[in-house]
């Protein structure tokens, strides 16, 4: 989201980075409007940077809110079939399962004491 307040310090760190480049160079311009050209196309850049980067950072912001959500209900899932109550031996051996037939085999089956 761009606000002015970004524009403001992004324009100043242009401007702030064109006189450290004047300063490093040495070179002392006459009072003109040649000096200005340069401040107001190192701020301009910077202003530029800022907007372009600003949209950058905004969509990822997005993409990342998004992908959380995902996630978020990924989780939410799991969580969900995890909770569930377990179930009894579904096996036909399974003692609950058990007919008749299955008990007598058992009952006879045992051996004799």
């Amino acid at each position: 989201m761009v606000t002015i307040g970004g524009f403001i310090l992004s324009g100043s760190l242009g401007l702030l980075a064109r006189r450290i480049q004047v300063s490093l160079i040495g070179k002392t311009f006459p009072f003109s409007y040649q000096r200005l050209v340069g401040y107001g196309l190192s701020s301009g850049f910077f202003m530029t940077s800022y907007y372009f980067f600003s949209g950058v950072v905004d969509g990822n912001r997005e993409l990342l809110d998004r992908r959380l959500q995902v996630l978020r209900e990924q989780r939410a899932k799991v969580e969900a079939f995890s909770e569930l109550t377990e179930l009894g031996d579904q096996r036909a051996t399974a003692p609950a399962m058990q007919g008749r037939f299955f008990k007598l085999l058992d009952k006879y089956g045992a051996p004799y004491k």
